[in-house]
């Protein structure tokens, strides 16, 4: 699993690409978005375009990284999510406490309506 970043104002913009399905992934994920949130603020999209398969761990993670992001005032909203994917979110219904756009512009328009942080 590797990371992509591009930045977009104070919103950064985390390209996943792998699976997110095994606790080593979900480690790398947690310390990057820290990373991320140290380095340039507490809001960021994660595409997940090049994600196709997601475990429990992967929902845990993403959680997490959520829960991370909300303690430093800011927010997290997901973007490009496939069908298989998406379908885990709703099952889930994890799609109800973290936001899941169609496209990154989409989510950075909703950062931009949701005031200071995000959210």
């Amino acid at each position: 699993m590797h990371f992509v970043e591009n930045q977009k104002g104070d919103v950064t913009i985390l390209s996943v690409k792998g699976n997110l399905a095994h606790k080593e992934d979900m480690d790398k994920l947690n310390s990057y978005v820290m990373s991320v949130v140290e380095k340039n603020g507490p809001k960021i999209i994660l595409d997940l375009k090049n994600v196709s398969m997601i475990s429990s761990l992967g929902i845990g993670g993403i959680i997490r990284a959520m829960r991370l992001v909300r303690e430093k005032k800011g927010d997290v909203k997901l973007t490009s999510v496939n069908a298989s994917v998406r379908k885990v979110f709703d099952i889930t219904k994890l799609n109800e406490i973290i936001e899941i756009h169609n496209s990154s512009e989409s989510a950075l328009e909703a950062f931009a309506l949701n005031g200071p942080t995000g959210g």
